[in-house]
């Protein structure tokens, strides 16, 4: 027994001293991944010799860091601090494959993405090293500070919503489609848009049904009854955008304490998903984040009633959220709720996709189909074609280079793999599934910035969420080894910081800036009196929305019975900004017009020209019974 009791307090000497040497492992953990990522992002051109600069400049100074702070721990409290929290530097291991390529990022990149991990190790030194169960304790802190985050955020991507509107720096298309249908059915016909319902079906088609079932558009006539500009629908996205972020806190603080929930709903908020539709082109899947957020919210609340409401608000954003319900009824059946958590769900997802696929879309078609290539027609022609395909080339249907680098993308800002750590996960799974299976076609679900991608990313993060606040291997992770419970909310703004250096650059720039021609461009637009019916370059259409008969002019031949007074042609394809398989007809449209007799020049410079057919003039687009307008 004693010959026990001695080995014990061997052991316990030897834990302790271990323990002592703690904060040198976390320094040379983070020295070794400074040192990789030094040598990937600058030194890799030199070969072995870069290898040893980079490990000597960063080795040797945190070793010595590491060193005083292991032998002097009393005195020493800040430099034991950041010893500790060095492990913070290994985030930059995450962003290796970035750099991996052929091509380099630019320095101004890594100087970036070194800042915010250099900003995050501060932070995790100088902070309160408190235990989850002290912070559980803490008293409420001011929502002050959260509030002017919100505002101060608000305030900053509205501005940058509405400059991009201004300068014309939005595709077009879609932001003008939305605020026509907005117009046509303040006017009696429900959600009509020529713009794209005259163009994408077999035969024109008379509401936006036919495409998406989306109820939710509703909630926007009002608005717009009162603002009658795409700016109304600009400013409503980014209030529901922004308002996640109180949904986000409340699920957070069933977790953890007041002033580290104000951190999640922080870092929902630079999500690269989230951050990116404040500025990108409207649709209305994007509001589906703050019902999908209030629906979790309620659900891990146990709260019933409200749960119920808010699944249905997610439900009438469209009808593919049909899938969410229905997985969502998965996930409580793997948690052994009650019997009511799993059949509404379940119940309501299969009834809203019933509804919607074999009555409301069918009913708005009038048997009309897609006439350009479907989002899933490269995989083959029918289900069994596609999933023969699937199966037979995962690598080239799933995971090809672009789908990967989405993943990166989506992933990176919730640690990677730690999102799949919790059941809740399996809700993003048809989703992910979808984006991933049309991102090879002619969709754009594989890239980040697109509406595609909010419904995954929103259930990611609350899946990290969960991992992080809880407990196990993937807590720790998350938590870097640390113990302050505010570690995992701020490794996750680490990250999606990172990402957007990665993702913002030129493109993002130039869509903000004044070109030479917006000035012209707006002026020709002015040409145009309200409600007489026009086709434009894409770029000028969210000018010319408010108006029954509108179309873009480089798929003017494609529509089915254009009807337009006025015709505005730029000069410069390079300005549309549309796949090259449109330019060839749009030449032959700006050679051709000016010479058709139909037409009065009534503007002309070497940028644009602007035309008219007096004989339009008054003439309706609706489509009438029997195929005349």
């Amino acid at each position: 027994m004693t010959s026990f009791l001695v080995s014990l307090r061997r052991t316990r000497l030897d834990v302790r001293a271990l323990l002592a040497w703690r904060p040198l492992f976390s320094v040379l953990l983070g020295a070794v991944s400074v040192g990789v990522w030094l040598w990937l992002a600058f030194f890799r051109s030199l070969g072995l010799p870069g290898v040893a600069i980079a490990f000597l400049c960063v080795g040797g100074a945190c070793t010595t860091i590491a060193a005083i702070g292991a032998v002097n721990s009393r005195s020493g409290t800040v430099v034991l601090s950041l010893s500790r929290s060095s492990v913070a530097f290994t985030l930059l291991l995450l962003f290796v494959p970035e750099y991996i390529g052929r091509v380099r990022p630019p320095g101004l990149r890594s100087a970036l993405l070194f800042a915010i991990v250099t900003a995050l190790w501060v932070m995790l030194a100088t902070g309160p090293e408190e235990t989850v169960a002290n912070e559980r304790r803490s008293a409420r802190g001011s929502g002050l500070l959260f509030w002017i985050i919100a505002g101060t955020f608000f305030a900053g991507v509205t501005a940058l919503a509405v400059r991009k509107y201004y300068v014309l720096g939005y595709v077009g298309q879609d932001l003008a489609y939305f605020a026509q249908i907005m117009h046509t059915t303040l006017n009696g016909h429900l959600f009509w848009g020529s713009l794209l319902q005259d163009l994408l079906y077999s035969h024109t088609v008379t509401t936006d049904f036919a495409g998406h079932n989306s109820p939710i558009m509703f909630l926007f006539l009002p608005f717009y009854a009162l603002f009658p500009s795409p700016i109304t629908l600009l400013v409503l996205r980014n209030v529901a955008m922004v308002a996640c972020i109180f949904p986000a806190y409340h699920i957070a603080r069933i977790y953890t304490a007041d002033k580290n929930a104000r951190l999640w709903g922080a870092a929902f908020l630079f999500l690269p998903a989230i951050y990116y539709q404040t500025s990108f082109d409207f649709y209305p899947l994007s509001f589906v984040a703050l019902p999908l957020l209030y629906t979790l919210l309620f659900y891990l609340r146990g709260e019933y009633r409200q749960f119920l409401c808010w699944l249905g608000l997610t439900l009438l954003v469209r009808e593919d959220l049909a899938l969410f319900a229905i997985m969502l009824a998965c996930v409580a059946l793997l948690q052994r709720k009650n019997s009511r958590w799993v059949l509404t769900p379940l119940l309501g997802g299969v009834v809203w996709g019933a509804l919607s696929y074999l009555y409301v879309l069918p009913h708005a078609l009038h048997g009309a189909s897609f006439v350009t290539d479907a989002c899933f027609s490269h995989l083959g022609q029918t289900p069994a074609q596609m999933l023969t395909r699937v199966c037979s080339s995962p690598q080239t249907t799933l995971l090809p280079h672009n789908n990967l680098v989405y993943l990166k993308q989506l992933l990176t800002p919730t640690g990677l793999l730690l999102p799949f750590a919790s059941p809740l996960v399996l809700t993003s799974l048809p989703f992910l599934a979808i984006n991933l299976l049309a991102g090879p076609g002619r969709c754009i679900t594989t890239v980040i910035a697109a509406q595609y991608s909010v419904v995954p990313s929103v259930l990611l993060f609350i899946s990290a969420l969960l991992c992080a606040t809880g407990r196990g291997l993937p807590a720790k992770l998350a938590h870097l080894g640390l113990r302050s419970a505010r570690v995992p909310p701020l490794v996750f703004l680490s990250l999606s910081l990172g990402t957007l250096v990665f993702l913002t650059g030129a493109l993002q720039e130039d869509e903000l800036r004044m070109k030479a021609w917006t000035g012209e461009a707006r002026r020709v637009a002015a040409f145009v009196p309200a409600g007489a019916s026009v086709a434009a370059p894409r770029y000028l259409l969210p000018l010319l929305a408010n108006r029954d008969c509108l179309y873009q002019t480089h798929r003017l031949q494609q529509y089915h019975s254009a009807v337009y007074e006025y015709l505005i042609l730029d000069s410069d394809w390079r300005h549309i900004d549309a796949a090259a398989e449109y330019e060839s007809a749009y030449r032959t449209l700006l050679h051709d017009a000016p010479l058709d007799s139909r037409y009065r020049v009534i503007y002309r410079t070497s940028a644009f020209m602007v035309l008219r057919d007096p004989s339009v003039k008054g003439r309706g687009c609706f489509p009438q019974p029997g195929g005349a307008s």
